[in-house]
């Protein structure tokens, strides 16, 4: 995999399933599917204080969107919502410590789902405060 543009930290999250699994009873939990057909699966547990306690995911794609969510779920925890909202594409890649040019795009895709259960879950939020 280094030979493809794979850094060995990338491969490291990706051979030992980093964060990969459920969450029971998770504050959310969404799914996307992206363009290249790869699908995340994101759980979020947050706290009263809005602080991202535990991330984790489940995949059906390549080492790079599997790579790039875990990254993804390492750089959330202990973060704020607004702080996991800032997160970005390069974010995940210096995490990661790069991917190969053909994979950037699953960076976006991890982008993409976290945005996605952000959402929701103050959407959800919003439902049980009123």
């Amino acid at each position: 995999m280094v030979e493809s543009g794979y850094s060995s930290k990338a491969i490291k999250f990706y051979v030992d399933n980093v964060n990969v699994g459920k969450i029971e009873n998770p504050s959310v939990a969404t799914t996307f599917l992206g363009s290249c057909g790869d699908l995340i699966k994101l759980y979020l547990k947050i706290n009263e204080n809005n602080i991202i306690e535990d991330a984790r995911f489940y995949y059906l794609g390549c080492p790079g969107s599997a790579s790039s969510a875990s990254a993804m779920t390492t750089l959330l925890r202990g973060k704020t919502i607004e702080q996991a909202k800032k997160i970005t594409g390069n974010d995940i890649l210096t995490e990661l410590g790069g991917l190969p040019k053909s994979k950037l795009d699953c960076t976006t895709l991890s982008i993409k789902t976290l945005r996605k259960a952000l959402a929701e879950y103050e959407k959800l939020k919003g439902r049980l405060e009123i």
